[in-house]
């Protein structure tokens, strides 16, 4: 074999330093890696992964911090009793009502007092119901019928303290005020004495509607007192604007009502409550959307 001369040695020499140069960017690269991993494992380098990450949000976390306020959108339902003893404090017979309302709402709370207001709709409609002037003998010209599709429009309040019961449950007690528009119908039709008549007395009598007036026993404007218009076929009252007995606007008054607010996640508020109000009593439930807003990254 030939012995190697120095121009060849030169050519292999400069050939690995060549090689040697395009190697060593490659090792800095994976020890300024491996730098960077035992750094970071030691807590002394910054976490450049985690620059622009979005900041976590626990949803099971229910507490509320004082001072600060909370917001919440959403919608309840609430039914409205009357029964009928309510009724017998201004008028005999009768019959327990109810009545179905649906609202939304926003609840505005703070420091465990929740500020809520509500637009909703209430529905009084009814069937036909035989009522008697209170106290008056038992005649026809005392009975008359009622059928109600009345609605109204109602904007409230509810004011509403609460107390803690567990980490998502808590007691709730106050009040709730409000104004409502009427409208739709009210009959108030006079009657007579019918043993086929569709209305059944307390008596033991039936009753039938009056279509028109002079005919029968019950039917005439002069056995009923202070009466001005025959109230025959289907009659349907004014408003209180026009002289009749239909009411215009209706308060909304509820003293007391109580309940449960039960949160079972960040962003999620359910109710159960219950109240007397001057239409009655009511029970109701709710559910809420909670507005808080993210955290910031």
């Amino acid at each position: 074999m030939q012995a190697p001369t120095r121009h060849s040695e030169c050519r292999f020499a400069r050939q690995a330093s060549r090689s040697n140069k395009r190697l060593r960017p490659a090792r800095r690269g994976r020890a300024w890696g491996t730098a960077l991993l035992l750094a970071a494992s030691a807590g002394s380098a910054p976490d450049v992964w985690a620059q622009g990450r979005p900041a976590t949000e626990d949803v099971n976390d229910v507490s509320e911090s004082a001072g600060k306020r909370y917001v919440f959108v959403g919608a309840r339902y609430r039914g409205n009793i009357v029964p009928q003893f309510m009724l017998n404090l201004v008028v005999d017979e009768g019959g327990t009502t109810y009545a179905n309302a649906v609202a939304i709402e926003l609840d505005v709370r703070k420091n465990g007092f929740s500020l809520i207001p509500a637009l909703g709709l209430t529905e009084y409609g009814t069937g036909d119901i035989l009522f008697k002037e209170k106290g008056s003998k038992d005649i026809p010209g005392n009975y008359s019928y009622v059928n109600s599709s009345m609605k109204a429009l109602y904007a409230t309040v509810d004011l509403l303290w609460s107390a803690k019961i567990s980490r998502t449950l808590d007691f709730e007690y106050g009040a709730g005020f409000g104004l409502g528009v009427v409208f739709g119908d009210l009959v108030n039709n006079w009657v007579y004495e019918d043993a086929n008549g569709s209305l059944g007395g307390s008596n033991g009598k039936r009753y039938a509607k009056c279509q028109v007036g002079g005919t029968q026993a019950g039917c005439n404007a002069i056995e009923h007192r202070n009466a001005t218009t025959l109230k025959v076929g289907e009659y349907t009252e004014p408003s209180w604007t026009d002289g009749g007995s239909k009411p215009v606007v209706f308060p909304w008054i509820s003293i007391p009502q109580i309940g449960l607010r039960y949160k079972p996640v960040k962003t999620v508020v359910a109710r159960l409550g219950m109240g007397f109000a001057l239409t009655g009593f009511w029970f109701g439930f709710s559910g809420e959307y909670g507005l808080e807003s993210k955290p910031k990254p």
